[in-house]
Protein backbone atom coordinates (compact mmCIF):
# COMPACT_ATOMS: atom_id res chain seq x y z
CA UNK A 1 0.00 0.00 0.00
CA UNK A 2 3.00 2.44 1.12
CA UNK A 3 4.70 1.84 -2.27
CA UNK A 4 1.40 2.05 -4.06
CA UNK A 5 0.26 5.24 -2.56
CA UNK A 6 4.12 7.01 -3.01
CA UNK A 7 3.43 5.75 -6.69
CA UNK A 8 0.20 7.59 -7.32
CA UNK A 9 2.04 10.86 -5.63
CA UNK A 10 4.41 10.46 -8.28
CA UNK A 11 1.66 10.63 -10.67
CA UNK A 12 -0.31 13.28 -9.30
CA UNK A 13 2.67 15.43 -9.13
CA UNK A 14 4.04 14.66 -12.48
CA UNK A 15 0.59 15.61 -14.04
CA UNK A 16 0.37 19.36 -11.87
CA UNK A 17 3.59 19.62 -12.88
CA UNK A 18 2.82 19.35 -16.42
CA UNK A 19 -0.31 21.17 -16.27
CA UNK A 20 1.61 24.32 -14.62
CA UNK A 21 3.88 24.28 -17.84
CA UNK A 22 0.80 23.63 -20.29
CA UNK A 23 -1.00 26.90 -18.42
CA UNK A 24 2.81 28.64 -18.75
CA UNK A 25 3.01 28.31 -22.26
CA UNK A 26 -0.47 28.89 -23.08
CA UNK A 27 -0.13 32.20 -21.03
CA UNK A 28 3.45 32.51 -23.18
CA UNK A 29 1.64 32.26 -26.22
CA UNK A 30 -0.96 34.54 -25.06
CA UNK A 31 1.07 37.26 -24.04
CA UNK A 32 3.12 36.77 -27.98
CA UNK A 33 0.23 37.05 -29.77
CA UNK A 34 -1.13 39.75 -28.10
CA UNK A 35 2.29 41.37 -28.69
CA UNK A 36 2.17 40.95 -32.06
CA UNK A 37 -1.73 42.15 -32.48
CA UNK A 38 0.03 45.51 -31.28
CA UNK A 39 2.77 45.53 -34.10
CA UNK A 40 0.28 44.97 -36.72
CA UNK A 41 -1.67 47.68 -35.52
CA UNK A 42 0.76 50.12 -35.82
CA UNK A 43 1.42 49.36 -39.35
CA UNK A 44 -2.14 49.93 -39.62
CA UNK A 45 -2.00 52.87 -37.85
CA UNK A 46 0.49 53.81 -40.39
CA UNK A 47 -1.08 52.61 -43.23
CA UNK A 48 -4.77 55.00 -42.41
CA UNK A 49 -2.67 57.91 -42.79
CA UNK A 50 -2.77 57.00 -46.65
CA UNK A 51 -5.94 59.28 -48.42
CA UNK A 52 -5.39 58.55 -51.75
CA UNK A 53 -3.62 56.25 -54.28
CA UNK A 54 -0.78 57.01 -55.63
CA UNK A 55 0.92 54.53 -58.44
CA UNK A 56 4.64 54.82 -59.21
CA UNK A 57 7.31 53.61 -61.54
CA UNK A 58 9.65 51.41 -59.73
CA UNK A 59 12.22 48.64 -60.56
CA UNK A 60 11.64 45.33 -59.73
CA UNK A 61 10.11 44.49 -56.18
CA UNK A 62 12.71 43.43 -53.29
CA UNK A 63 13.69 39.68 -52.40
CA UNK A 64 10.66 37.75 -51.15
CA UNK A 65 9.67 34.71 -51.12
CA UNK A 66 5.73 33.33 -49.64
CA UNK A 67 3.98 36.52 -52.24
CA UNK A 68 1.23 35.87 -54.26
CA UNK A 69 1.21 36.43 -58.00
CA UNK A 70 -1.94 36.28 -59.61
CA UNK A 71 -2.61 37.63 -63.57
CA UNK A 72 -4.84 40.36 -64.42
CA UNK A 73 -8.11 38.75 -65.80
CA UNK A 74 -8.47 41.79 -68.48
CA UNK A 75 -5.02 43.24 -68.97
CA UNK A 76 -1.64 41.79 -69.88
CA UNK A 77 -0.70 42.63 -65.57
CA UNK A 78 0.95 40.15 -62.80
CA UNK A 79 -0.45 41.48 -59.60
CA UNK A 80 2.29 40.79 -56.54
CA UNK A 81 1.09 41.20 -53.10
CA UNK A 82 2.96 40.47 -49.98
CA UNK A 83 5.69 38.27 -49.10
CA UNK A 84 8.59 37.96 -46.53
CA UNK A 85 12.35 38.33 -46.26
CA UNK A 86 15.31 37.17 -43.61
CA UNK A 87 18.55 38.77 -44.41
CA UNK A 88 20.02 36.85 -41.66
CA UNK A 89 19.03 38.74 -38.38
CA UNK A 90 16.01 40.36 -39.25
CA UNK A 91 12.30 39.08 -40.85
CA UNK A 92 10.47 41.93 -43.04
CA UNK A 93 6.96 41.56 -43.73
CA UNK A 94 5.08 43.09 -46.73
CA UNK A 95 2.26 44.64 -47.80
CA UNK A 96 3.00 46.34 -50.87
CA UNK A 97 1.23 45.92 -54.27
CA UNK A 98 2.80 45.82 -57.63
CA UNK A 99 1.72 45.82 -61.04
CA UNK A 100 3.88 44.16 -63.82
CA UNK A 101 2.99 44.82 -67.41
CA UNK A 102 4.22 41.79 -69.43
CA UNK A 103 3.92 43.83 -72.98
CA UNK A 104 6.55 46.93 -71.52
CA UNK A 105 8.20 44.55 -68.78
CA UNK A 106 7.68 47.23 -66.42
CA UNK A 107 6.51 47.35 -62.89
CA UNK A 108 4.53 50.12 -61.10
CA UNK A 109 3.81 50.17 -57.31
CA UNK A 110 0.74 51.03 -56.29
CA UNK A 111 0.21 52.61 -52.96
CA UNK A 112 -4.10 52.20 -51.95
CA UNK A 113 -5.20 52.95 -48.51
CA UNK A 114 -6.38 50.76 -46.25
CA UNK A 115 -4.39 47.54 -47.25
CA UNK A 116 -4.69 44.28 -45.72
CA UNK A 117 -2.18 44.34 -42.72
CA UNK A 118 1.51 42.83 -43.36
CA UNK A 119 1.69 38.95 -44.31
CA UNK A 120 3.19 36.18 -46.38
CA UNK A 121 1.71 32.65 -47.06
CA UNK A 122 -1.32 33.80 -47.91
CA UNK A 123 -3.23 33.07 -50.79
CA UNK A 124 -5.12 35.71 -53.70
CA UNK A 125 -7.19 34.45 -56.42
CA UNK A 126 -8.47 37.01 -59.57
CA UNK A 127 -11.82 36.92 -60.86
CA UNK A 128 -13.17 38.82 -63.58
CA UNK A 129 -16.33 40.33 -62.07
CA UNK A 130 -16.84 43.97 -61.75
CA UNK A 131 -13.56 45.28 -64.03
CA UNK A 132 -12.14 42.23 -62.18
CA UNK A 133 -11.14 41.69 -58.50
CA UNK A 134 -7.86 40.47 -56.08
CA UNK A 135 -9.55 38.23 -53.51
CA UNK A 136 -7.19 37.47 -50.36
CA UNK A 137 -7.72 35.16 -47.46
CA UNK A 138 -5.95 34.41 -44.20
CA UNK A 139 -1.49 33.85 -44.08
CA UNK A 140 0.67 35.21 -41.29
CA UNK A 141 2.99 37.79 -39.93
CA UNK A 142 6.40 36.78 -38.11
CA UNK A 143 7.71 38.84 -35.62
CA UNK A 144 11.12 40.41 -36.22
CA UNK A 145 13.37 37.33 -34.93
CA UNK A 146 11.26 35.16 -36.67
CA UNK A 147 10.13 33.34 -33.27
CA UNK A 148 6.62 34.54 -32.74
CA UNK A 149 3.60 33.86 -35.50
CA UNK A 150 0.37 35.40 -35.87
CA UNK A 151 -2.15 33.75 -38.08
CA UNK A 152 -5.01 35.76 -39.57
CA UNK A 153 -8.20 34.89 -40.76
CA UNK A 154 -9.42 37.79 -42.81
CA UNK A 155 -10.97 38.15 -46.32
CA UNK A 156 -9.86 41.24 -48.29
CA UNK A 157 -10.71 42.18 -52.31
CA UNK A 158 -8.94 44.85 -53.88
CA UNK A 159 -11.42 46.56 -56.41
CA UNK A 160 -8.99 46.70 -60.05
CA UNK A 161 -10.98 48.89 -61.16
CA UNK A 162 -11.05 51.78 -58.59
CA UNK A 163 -8.19 50.32 -56.45
CA UNK A 164 -9.68 50.56 -53.60
CA UNK A 165 -9.19 47.66 -50.71
CA UNK A 166 -12.07 46.46 -48.91
CA UNK A 167 -12.20 44.21 -46.02
CA UNK A 168 -15.19 41.68 -46.26
CA UNK A 169 -16.65 40.57 -42.70
CA UNK A 170 -17.69 36.59 -43.59
CA UNK A 171 -19.28 35.40 -40.51
CA UNK A 172 -18.22 31.44 -39.77
CA UNK A 173 -15.06 31.93 -41.94
CA UNK A 174 -12.29 29.85 -41.21
CA UNK A 175 -10.02 29.53 -38.67
CA UNK A 176 -6.94 31.55 -38.73
CA UNK A 177 -3.89 29.37 -41.32
CA UNK A 178 -0.92 30.31 -43.50
CA UNK A 179 -0.05 28.20 -46.33
CA UNK A 180 -3.37 26.50 -47.58
CA UNK A 181 -5.03 26.76 -51.06
CA UNK A 182 -7.53 28.84 -52.44
CA UNK A 183 -9.45 28.84 -55.80
CA UNK A 184 -12.32 30.70 -56.97
CA UNK A 185 -15.25 28.57 -58.78
CA UNK A 186 -17.93 29.91 -60.17
CA UNK A 187 -19.19 32.94 -57.31
CA UNK A 188 -17.30 30.52 -54.46
CA UNK A 189 -14.05 30.93 -52.87
CA UNK A 190 -13.11 27.40 -51.68
CA UNK A 191 -10.17 27.17 -49.08
CA UNK A 192 -8.58 23.88 -48.12
CA UNK A 193 -5.75 23.16 -45.44
CA UNK A 194 -3.08 25.23 -44.34
CA UNK A 195 -0.97 25.18 -40.94
CA UNK A 196 -1.26 27.30 -37.58
CA UNK A 197 1.37 27.80 -35.11
CA UNK A 198 2.17 30.21 -32.60
CA UNK A 199 5.33 29.92 -31.84
CA UNK A 200 8.50 28.33 -32.76
CA UNK A 201 9.86 26.37 -29.32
Amino acid sequence: MGKKGKKDKKVKGAEKTAAKMEKKISNRSKREEEDLEALIAEFQNMDAKKTQVVEIPCPPPSPRLNASLCAHPEKDELILFGGEFFNGKKEYMYNDLFFYNIRKNSWVKAEIPTPPPPRCSHQAVVVAQGGGQLWVFGGEFASPNGEQFYHYKDLWVLHLATHTWENIKAPGGPSGRSGHRMVASKKQLLVFGGFHENSRL
